[in-house]
């Protein structure tokens, strides 16, 4: 039986997914796990409900490293801030090994670009954090900006620079357009990840997700979950003013902050606080934190069409993944990961997130799509079959045969 650390150094949305989801593959591989979080006992709630036969093989460590960001250093101060993250892990991970009298045979990033840093050489890292170890690089976004930078080899320079370490056994990432480029440019293994989502089933008597339906009236429901300024909040009030309110309804739902306000321009908050204080007759604004699991998906599913519109966002989002194991319709960026899978998949419409106009049409699209009845299940049964729990576990079961 083999020992992985899985580590997260924050908490929280789908991090906390991550965290279960990665230790129950893990443990029906039949692997030791220790679980490294900064709320360890949600992971263990939830392992205890879903994989209790195995929860003698899982220790759960309450992680909560020390989050220093430095100024002085000029472009040096991430290399040192990520240093000492690598470092703190490296002493806890020792502490653990004492404490449990057991060897650690595999360290795995969940969230790995909280480990990266530019300036940071391989010889360095590995001389300072002692185990094999691997990681999930969620935001190659550079590499999709840019693909140039795919021909070129790294060097310590470089973001990825961390992934030339001995110590490194392989990557993780969830872009398979950009697999191949990435193992040529670091000469490594690279595995392509499945971007696993809590597919929970949702409870259709759930307030909020009732209140959705009754309020669109058989409207076409389309949904945010999620209101930070990337998430496209913005765009969507656009498209609000720009929508027929006989045909469609919109759900503003998720967490808001109020400096997202702070963040917009004059003319944005005008916008915001007009929209804000005359919410329109065919629109529902309740922010407020959503619970991952049975909240959240009951409130997804309430939805016809998903609105993932993220601004200047190339990575993946398993909000794909739950759109089509629940067979949910989608609007998303034209670009990136997302803009690769939707057409790829048939998983809804594509338009740029800055034209309001194209996104109206694609709604309309949509509308027709949803009304005909058109719905491409096979495709959209193959996209959640790999990104599937289950494909889940093959990636780990493949990882852990490389130590």
């Amino acid at each position: 039986m083999k020992t992985i650390a899985l580590i997260d150094l924050q908490s929280g949305g789908h991090r906390n997914a991550f965290m279960c989801l990665f230790a129950q593959a893990c443990l029906q591989n039949n692997s030791k796990v220790i679980c490294l979080f900064p709320e360890s006992q949600v992971i263990k709630d939830w392992i205890t409900i879903h994989e209790e036969k195995h929860l003698n093989n899982i220790i759960f460590i309450d992680f909560k490293p020390q989050l220093i960001f430095y100024k002085k250093f000029a472009r040096f101060n991430d290399c040192i801030r990520v240093f000492k993250y690598w470092k703190q892990c490296n002493q806890t991970l020792k502490k653990i090994e004492k404490q449990h009298q057991l060897k650690i045979d595999l360290v795995f990033f969940n969230w790995m670009d909280s480990q990266m840093a530019n300036y940071l050489p391989d010889f360095i890292l590995d001389n300072i954090f002692n185990y094999k170890w691997s990681g999930l690089y969620f935001h190659p976004t550079a590499f999709r900006i840019n693909s140039e930078y795919l021909k070129n080899k790294t060097t310590f320079r470089d973001i990825d620079s961390v992934f030339l370490a001995k110590n490194c056994v392989a990557i993780a990432i969830h872009d398979e357009e950009i697999l191949s480029g990435i193992s040529n440019r670091l000469n490594k293994t690279v595995l392509l990840f499945p971007e696993t989502a809590d597919t929970s089933p949702p409870y259709p008597a759930h307030h909020l997700a009732k209140i959705i339906k009754e309020k669109a009236n058989s409207r076409t429901v389309v949904g945010i979950i999620g209101l930070e300024p990337y998430k496209g909040t913005l765009a969507l009030l656009r498209l609000v003013a720009k929508s027929d309110s006989s045909k469609f309804f919109f759900a503003f739902t998720g967490i808001f902050k109020e400096s997202f306000i702070a963040d917009l321009t004059e003319n944005e908050q005008k916008e915001f606080n007009s929209f804000i204080q005359n919410i329109p007759e065919n629109c529902i604004w309740q922010t407020g934190s959503l619970k991952e699991g049975e909240e959240y998906n009951s409130v997804f599913c309430s939805f016809d069409i998903v609105y993932i519109m993220y601004k200047n966002f190339y990575s993946s989002s398993n909000r794909l993944t739950k759109a089509a194991y629940f067979n949910k319709i989608v609007l998303g960026n034209n670009y990136g990961c997302v803009g690769d899978d939707i057409p790829k998949y048939n998983l809804g419409e594509t338009a740029d997130e800055n034209n309001i106009e194209e996104q109206y049409h694609k709604l309309e699209i949509l509308r027709n799509r949803i009304l005909a009845k058109e719905f491409p299940y096979e495709q959209w049964k193959k996209y959640a079959e790999k990104h599937s729990t289950e494909r889940l576990k093959e990636k780990f079961e493949e990882l852990l045969n490389l130590i």
